[in-house]
């Protein structure tokens, strides 16, 4: 029987993604992990050898074994499948203010764009906007990727 997902836990992933770690959902169980990219390679390369490692990240590199030694693990969308400046994009464009549309938009550019575009929608009073249109844009994303995928979520 195939699992239901929570969609709340893709979403989180999807928010606290890192350069350098890539998430999963187990197939079997509904879990989202997330393993560093370092363990991840080192597993594939594994010839059953055991690392030296920390206690602490045992538990690790248990996920990591299993994400490479079977098809039960379903790579999440990465922050580049997620495209937030595009986000930014259409928050800008969707706020009634057109000045503080402009305004958000001009942020998104050059350098330091994300830290600007925060600064922005901070110094405007906008956050919770901000952050409501970002978390249902995450879910949408969440969505689609269960849609493409076949998987029940709730």
């Amino acid at each position: 029987m195939a699992v239901t997902v929570q969609l709340k836990d893709i979403v989180d992933a999807l928010e606290m993604q890192f350069d350098e770690h890539l998430s999963y959902l187990d197939l079997d169980s509904g879990k989202v992990e997330t393993v560093s990219k370092d363990l991840s390679n080192e597993a594939e390369e594994s010839d059953d050898e055991e690392p030296d490692l920390p206690d602490w990240q045992m538990p690790e590199w248990e996920i990591a074994k299993r994400i490479v030694s079977t098809d039960r693990f379903k790579r999440l969308p990465t922050k580049y499948d997620v495209h937030e400046w595009e986000i930014m994009r259409d928050f800008a464009d969707s706020l009634e203010s057109e000045k503080i549309g402009q305004e958000l938009l001009n942020a998104i550019h050059g350098a330091g764009a994300f830290r600007y575009f925060k600064d922005t929608v901070r110094r405007r009073g906008i956050e919770s906007k901000w952050f409501e249109f970002r978390d249902e844009a995450l879910r949408e994303i969440a969505r689609e990727w269960c849609e493409e995928e076949g998987i029940a979520w709730e």
